[in-house]
């Protein structure tokens, strides 16, 4: 049964060329022309595979001007329906996972910290609207469409009240994110790439403080990303001061070298899509060997846009996540100063550098 499945969506996609509608293993795949509904989809997908939530921010301590970067993303991944037997009340299909982070700028210090748990009382999401949690840490839309959100980290607090300052931006051609060759390596990727962010901070020698500053957020909706000659990525929000965005994925083949369906996207203040393009670079100007994994990672970085420069450049190198609980995977994400080519300071960003290991 599962061969001849895995036949026919074999001659769909390619004697047809239509995007098949489900993955081998039964899960939605990312086609054109879904029709979005908010706040629905602003909610848990559970007909596919994977699926994260995802805020990064810089802030300010209101009081002394010290600079804060922090990272909350939560992953649902589910398992075929058909592998869970038994009436077991713990038996679920999705795992949670979360990770969180918190670069204190002003004092050179990273620390982050994870959570793994089944779906059900520990961690959960909501189907209609977005309403995440593992354990303590939580991200809810609220009624007023702003978003309340709660993480720690090493006995650090930080608590945010989110209002977009731009449009929902839906990234891709006609609602789909395309990552590679095969047809069902693609995503939903919708986002907020500004968001006004006011709250209040406790660090972990009791002192607690307000902050404000500026965050990203996005959603992908998928059931497979990176395809078998796929090694990793690399991928960046920028926030521009002069209120436009950009954002990037280059996907690095095992060979290294870029796979076609990279790309990069700019955007306005107002959230609109004023480019995008496949023909961008990445020059790497400076790498970092982490101490933990003897991973060397890319550091400070150079995009070129037709030949228009940006320099990425970490506010402290040490910002790699190491994990225990979670497979094993560790990556380096972290808070970035964006400079142009005469080294003036023009915009922040946050940078993910996966599939290093």
């Amino acid at each position: 049964m599962k061969y001849f499945r895995f036949v026919v969506f074999l001659v769909t996609a390619l004697l047809f060329g239509q995007t098949p509608k489900y993955t081998p293993d039964g899960f939605r795949v990312a086609r054109e022309g879904y029709p979005f509904v908010f706040p629905r989809d602003h909610g848990n997908h559970p007909d596919f595979k994977t699926e994260w939530w995802y805020v990064t921010g810089h802030l300010i301590n209101k009081a002394n001007g010290n600079r804060y970067g922090y990272q909350l993303t939560f992953f649902r991944q589910a398992s075929p329906k058909n592998k869970w037997r038994g009436n077991s009340s713990w038996q679920s299909d999705q795992i949670y996972m979360a990770h969180a982070a918190i670069t204190n700028e002003s004092e050179k210090s990273f620390a982050h910290e994870e959570k793994l748990n089944r779906g059900g009382i520990l961690a959960n999401s909501k189907i209609g609207d977005l309403d995440v949690f593992n354990e303590s840490w939580f991200l809810k839309r609220l009624t007023n469409g702003e978003f309340d959100l709660r993480m720690s980290v090493k006995n650090m607090e930080l608590r945010l009240k989110l209002k977009p300052l731009t449009s929902l931006v839906t990234f891709g051609e006609k609602g789909v994110s395309k990552k590679g060759a095969d047809p069902t390596a693609s995503s939903h990727y919708l986002t907020y790439p500004r968001i006004q962010s006011e709250g209040r901070m406790r660090l972990s020698n009791g002192s607690s403080f307000e902050v404000e500053g500026l965050s990203w957020m996005d959603h992908e909706i998928s059931s497979n990303q990176l395809a078998s000659d796929q090694s990793g990525w690399d991928w960046a929000g920028i926030q521009l001061n002069d209120g436009n965005s950009i954002m990037f994925y280059r996907l690095r083949l095992a060979d290294g070298t870029q796979d076609k369906n990279s790309i990069v996207y700019v955007l306005d203040r107002e959230g609109r899509i004023i480019k995008s393009s496949k023909n961008f670079k990445l020059i790497v100007l400076t790498s970092w060997r982490s101490s933990k994994t003897n991973v060397l990672y890319p550091s400070k970085i150079k995009l070129d846009i037709d030949k228009t420069f940006y320099i990425l450049e970490p506010t402290i190198k040490i910002q790699e996540l190491v994990s225990q609980r979670s497979g094993g995977i560790s990556y380096w994400e972290g808070s970035c100063n964006v400079k142009n080519q005469e080294g003036k300071l023009i915009g922040n960003a946050y940078l993910e550098l996966t599939g290093y290991l």
